[in-house]
Parts: C-alpha cells; sequence; structure tokens
C-alpha cells in the first residue's frame, strides 16, 4: 500500500476503531502464563524428591514434560478451534479450573504412573495458549505487540521465580508434594479474575496499523508524510475466514511464509529453553552443591535477567518497527538468539559459581530477549479470525522443543554411564545442547524477505472482513500498555 492510498491521518483518521481495554486484561492474561509456568519451575524443585520417592533415574524423569508436551498438542487442536469460534475469556477461565483441579491430583499422586497420568492431565489444559495470544493481539494496538506480549511473557517469567523460589522453600518445609498444593489457590483466583475481563472484538487493531505507524511518524499529521509505510501486499483474500474448512484454513497457512521460518526457528531455539526449565534446579544443586532453596535463588539470576530480556525485547523491537525498520521484530529474535549462544556455554561450562552467576543474569536476558518480538511476529502474518488455529499449529510443531529436557536427561545418563559423576554428566549434557539456540537465530533471518508483505496482507484482510462501527465519542489518548 502507498502512502497515497492512505487516508488522511489527521486527528479524525486517527480515531481507532478498537477500543481501549487498559491494564487489567493484560494483568489477568499474565496471571495464566504466570501459573503454568510457575508451576514447571515448582516441578523442577520436586524432581530429586519424585526421583527418590518413585525410584526414578534422570533420563525417566526427563520424560515428563516431553510427554506433557505430546498430550498438550492433542488439547490444542480443539482449544484453537474453540478460541476462533467462541468467546475466548471464559475459555480460558474455564481451563485454569481444570488446571487446578489437576494441580491436587498431583499432590495426592501415590506412584509414578499416576503421577505421570496426571501430569498428562496438566499438559491438556496448558494448551490454552492460543486463546491467551488471540485475545492479546485483539486488546492493544499492532504498533505496540511485541511490547504487550512481553508484558504478557513477564507473567510467565513472574511465575518461574515464584515457583524456584516459593517452590523451593515450599519443597524443603513439606516435601514434594507441596510444589503442586502451592499452586490450588492461585488458580482459583486466577480464574474468577480472568472471566470478569471483556472480549475484544476480532482484528480491529490490525486494521488500524498503517493509520497508527502514520501517526505516529508524524505527530498526527498527514499521512503522505510518513516514512514508515507498509508495502503493497503480495496476494488478496480469497476465503471467508467464519465459514471456511479446515482444508481452506491449511491452505491459507501455506501461503505464509514467515510464519514457518518464525515456527521452526522458535522451535530449534527452545528445545534449549524448555531443557532449562526443567534440569536447571538439578544442575545447581548437584554442579554447585546447593540447597533445594539456595539453587532456586540461584537459578532466579536467570529469571532477573530474563526479566529484563522479555521486556527488553518488545520494546526494541516495536520501537524500531515505528520507526520504519518493518523486520526489527525479526532481527531481534536473530541475533539474540546467536548472542545467547555464546553466553550461555561458558555460563554452564563453569564450575565456579563467581563465574556462572553474572554469565547467568545475562545470559537471562539474551535468551528471552527473543520471545516477545517472536509472540508478535506471529501474530503479525495470521489474520485475526484465525490466529486460534495458527496457534494450534504452531503448537504442534513446537511441542517438539519440549524434547530438550528428555534430550538433556538421556545425555547426562550416557556421560554418567561413561564414567563421570552425576554433576559432570549433567553439566557437559547442558553445555553440548547450547549451541542449538543459534540455530534457530539463523533460521529467523529467512523472515527477512517475508515479513513485510504478510503483514501488509493482514492489515488488508482485516479492512475488508471488519465493519464499519458506528460513531462514538474520541477515547482518550493511548498511553500503553
Amino acid at each position: 500500500m502507498t502512502a497515497a492510498s492512505v487516508p488522511d491521518a489527521g486527528p479524525s483518521a486517527l480515531l481507532r476503531r478498537a477500543a481501549r481495554y487498559g491494564w487489567v486484561p493484560l494483568i489477568a492474561l499474565a496471571a495464566t502464563v504466570a501459573l503454568e509456568q510457575g508451576e514447571r519451575q515448582s516441578l523442577a524443585q520436586a524432581v530429586d524428591g519424585i526421583e527418590k520417592r518413585f525410584h526414578i533415574s534422570d533420563s525417566v524423569a526427563g520424560t515428563i514434560p516431553f510427554a506433557m508436551a505430546m498430550v498438550a498438542v492433542v488439547g490444542a487442536i480443539p482449544f484453537g478451534v474453540l478460541a476462533d469460534r467462541v468467546r475466548r475469556v471464559p475459555l480460558l477461565a474455564g481451563a485454569v479450573v481444570v488446571w487446578t483441579a489437576c494441580m491436587a491430583l498431583n499432590g495426592l499422586a501415590t506412584s509414578f504412573a499416576l503421577l505421570f497420568v496426571y501430569r498428562l492431565g496438566v499438559g491438556v489444559v496448558e494448551a490454552n495458549g492460543p486463546a491467551a495470544v488471540s485475545l492479546v493481539a485483539d486488546y492493544y494496538p499492532a504498533k505496540d505487540r511485541a511490547r504487550s506480549m512481553g508484558l504478557y511473557q513477564s507473567g510467565a517469567l513472574a511465575g518461574a521465580l515464584i515457583g524456584l523460589v516459593g517452590g523451593g522453600v515450599a519443597v524443603s518445609l513439606g516435601g514434594w508434594r507441596w510444589a503442586f498444593f502451592m499452586w490450588i489457590p492461585a488458580g482459583l483466583a486466577v480464574a474468577v479474575f480472568m472471566l470478569r475481563q471483556p472480549e475484544p472484538r476480532r482484528g480491529d487493531q490490525d486494521a488500524d496499523l498503517e493509520a497508527d505507524l502514520a501517526g505516529f511518524a508524524t505527530g498526527g499529521l498527514a499521512a503522505s508524510a510518513a516514512p514508515t509505510l507498509l508495502p503493497p501486499p503480495r496476494r488478496t483474500g480469497t476465503i471467508d475466514y467464519v465459514t471456511c474448512s479446515h482444508r481452506d484454513v491449511m491452505r491459507e497457512f501455506l501461503r505464509i511464509p514467515t510464519m514457518w521460518f518464525g515456527v521452526l526457528a522458535i522451535t530449534v531455539a527452545q528445545i534449549l529453553l524448555t531443557g532449562l526449565q526443567f534440569w536447571a534446579v538439578p544442575y545447581f544443586k548437584r554442579v554447585h552443591h546447593l540447597g533445594a532453596a539456595a539453587a532456586g535463588g540461584v537459578a532466579g539470576l536467570l529469571g532477573l535477567g530474563s526479566v529484563l530480556g522479555i521486556l527488553g525485547g518488545g520494546f526494541i523491537a516495536d520501537r524500531y518497527f515505528r520507526r520504519g525498520h518493518l523486520n526489527a521484530r525479526v532481527y531481534v529474535v536473530a541475533f539474540a538468539s546467536i548472542a545467547a549462544t555464546a553466553v550461555m556455554m561458558p555460563a554452564f561450562a563453569s564450575t565456579s559459581l563467581t563465574v556462572a552467576a553474572p554469565l547467568m543474569f545475562v545470559g537471562g536476558a539474551l535468551l528471552t530477549l527473543p520471545v516477545a518480538p517472536a509472540e508478535a511476529l506471529f501474530s503479525d502474518v495470521v489474520v485475526a479470525q484465525l490466529r486460534g488455529r495458527a496457534a494450534t499449529v504452531r503448537s504442534i510443531v513446537r511441542a517438539l522443543s519440549n524434547g530438550g529436557a528428555a534430550i538433556i536427561g538421556l545425555l547426562s545418563a550416557q556421560f554418567i554411564a561413561s564414567g563421570l559423576s552425576r554433576a559432570d554428566g549433567l553439566r557437559y549434557a547442558i553445555v553440548a545442547i547450547c549451541p542449538i539456540y543459534a540455530i534457530g537465530g539463523v533460521i529467523m533471518l529467512f523472515a527477512a524477505r517475508t515479513y513485510p508483505a504478510d503483514v501488509a496482507f493482514v492489515v488488508a484482510e482485516s479492512r475488508r472482513c471488519s465493519p464499519e462501527p458506528a460513531t462514538v465519542e474520541a477515547p482518550p489518548p493511548w498511553t500503553g500498555p
């Protein structure tokens, strides 16, 4: 789309059709992901207790996250379809209620077989991501999507810190079962909080993207003066997104190359992330001889760095996006992934906590710097009416990344079998898998050629599919998040 074809970007033209929802829905959505990620970290605190109680090895324990992910793939299919066809707020609230019930069952397990089955139940409910990501994209402006995704994902980091530190204390005081029991009250509170949020209309934020960019670049003056406008879309829409068949949906997805580059890149990169979520605490216990609470506290350095990374990645990507660098989200993901590998390998290779601790902090920031831009990029290139099912496809492919814990567990078992200690076996296993994060960054670079045109298509389709609203009173200026 050229500057000449953009309507005047003066104050009247910049009156958005999309409502302003403020901070509260974002806090509610962040709380849902805080529950999921926090419980995974408290599970890491319970690993040693589970292994001793049920007499299992590292390789067996490492299959738990992977099995959960495989079941989550099954759950993601109906969740994705429902996220595109029903109200997403009650869908998400209901999923949190079921998740809370599964927490109680995990804590009551009397055998590893039962614990394994109950973990699979948790995996099914954690497939609610399609609804959450779809809601974030429709609550907040597309030009601010990366930082909105970063703020949403920061809930995962807050939950992870609670899981690491609080889970360590809970396990130390009450045993491994309290790694699950501690989440029951929070789950019920979040479900009620989520249910009170409004349901946004699909696609309005995408339809306003180019006018937003023009208004940001020119201070609300003529769009013809704006240096940051999207290129013309390379194709036109041919399907009705409400009534289309599943085959039509898949054909549509195959026409979005950026989506596949992004999915593949993040899948490869997150093999390391999912592995560290499970094994970081056991690593600090074994290599640096720390107790449960202390291991959780030191592993929290990764979490503190991650807070800076997940928030900073979104703000950096959006800042340059609004300044005319349309591939900013692509480049932040790619270059941060490569840099993370260079820092994390020596961090985990070192046996000195004095050396490892600061590297962990920096590495945590670099590991999560790509998260928010990657989530935003994925939403940018898929029309609003299909984002739930697109997230299902992404979940199916990205489920492979949950093999990270199993891979590290298998490598550790092999190193131990070769004569290394339990500490060195786990240390070498983590170092060996670190380079895979950089590979994901290299893959993401291929998306730079296709991303602008795919975004332009979504904007054009959102305008075509969104009905014109009735005249409304001008809302207050957008101030965040």
